[in-house]
């Protein structure tokens, strides 16, 4: 049997798209969004903040086929807020009134509305040190990292690690975890972000502008190397002078055009896959494009880590839950400049 907290609105209101192109030109603000119904295992979370992160905008380009996704579809994959009904098969991992965060499907989304409704196995349960905002700006990210590290990168304590975007959304919680996990940070950024990341605990930073860190660092120096930022062409060529035979080179960005029809998606593909033969037969460093799983045990696990290092957050900036607002909030993430996370606060 359905539980819910009383007094629940009938609808909520929503950010929507139903056809593809920029943020600007096809999201729209949708007043009466009836409440979704909870079955199952499913869980309803009263929406407190979402994080804005590049896929949400990069999803509108129209490369993932329609059958995929929604015909009506709410864009963000992070949020933070309260359980206020479970359905008959939830009720094992958490309660009504416990405070959450998730990571959403990239494909459903869902996150800019009021109230979400998710699985239970994707939930976990929100620190107490960290407000809302904090917390909905950390799922995505912190899996990525997590998965990047210790899942692919095979992660050992004393590992030395290079972070590339070390400033960027995903970036900044790469440097905060991996010192988090005991690693030996190096992380790679403009000039004019070096102090936030020496701050945010990297043991060295180099200024890309100035410096080419693949010329740097030529004797094997890293375990892995973990590139937030590009396409990671510049580090597959060195490959071989900058990591270690048995470490690792991870990546979570394609081409740029890579969400802009199937026909690039499907080349992006092919690319990712020749250089993972190439590695295969030639040896060395291994290679990865990583695309990010969902997991709440795995999120609380990572998230446990954070909280236990007393590390928090790092938010770029804030905005509310107007049309005009969460417009800017994607304007701020298509220009490539925050310093941290963007996150929309919607209760």
């Amino acid at each position: 049997m359905t539980t819910s907290a009383p007094l629940l609105p009938a609808t909520a209101k929503s950010v929507q798209w139903t056809t593809v192109g920029r943020p600007a030109d096809v999201l729209s603000l949708n007043e009466a969004t009836p409440l979704p119904k909870t079955t199952g295992s499913n869980v309803l979370v009263k929406v407190h903040a979402a994080g804005v992160n590049p896929v949400d905008w990069k999803l509108m380009k129209g490369g993932v086929p329609r059958f995929l996704m929604p015909s009506i579809k709410v864009p963000g994959v992070d949020i933070a807020g309260t359980v206020v009904a479970v359905g008959p098969k939830a009720g094992k991992r958490v309660h009504i009134g416990d405070q959450v965060m998730v990571l959403l499907s990239l494909f459903q989304s869902g996150g800019l509305a009021e109230y979400t409704l998710v699985d239970e196995s994707l939930v976990a349960k929100k620190p107490e040190r960290w407000s809302f905002e904090q917390a909905a700006s950390m799922p995505l990210a912190v899996m990525t990292v997590w998965q990047a590290l210790v899942d692919y990168g095979k992660f050992k304590k004393g590992d030395k690690v290079l972070i590339n975007g070390a400033s960027g959304g995903t970036g900044t919680v790469a440097v905060q975890l991996a010192k988090a996990l005991g690693a030996y940070v190096v992380g790679v950024c403009s000039g004019g972000n070096v102090q936030m990341v020496k701050d945010l605990g990297a043991d060295e930073v180099v200024d890309y502008r100035t410096t080419d860190v693949t010329e740097k660092f030529t004797n094997q120096d890293f375990d892995i190397v973990f590139d937030t930022a590009t396409t990671g062409d510049q580090f597959w060529a060195k490959r071989h002078t900058l990591i270690k035979p048995s470490g690792h080179l991870v990546l979570i960005v394609p081409k740029d055009n890579v969400t802009d029809t199937p026909f690039h998606m499907l080349y992006a593909g092919a690319c990712v896959a020749s250089k993972k033969a190439i590695t295969f037969l030639q040896g060395g460093p291994g290679y990865h494009l990583i695309l990010t799983e969902r997991d709440g045990a795995e999120l609380e696990e990572a998230v446990k880590v954070l909280e236990d290092a007393k590390v928090d957050p790092t938010i770029d900036s804030v905005y509310e839950f107007t049309l005009p607002s969460v417009l800017a909030a994607f304007d701020k993430s298509i220009s490539g400049r925050a310093k941290g996370k963007i996150v929309v606060k919607i209760h």
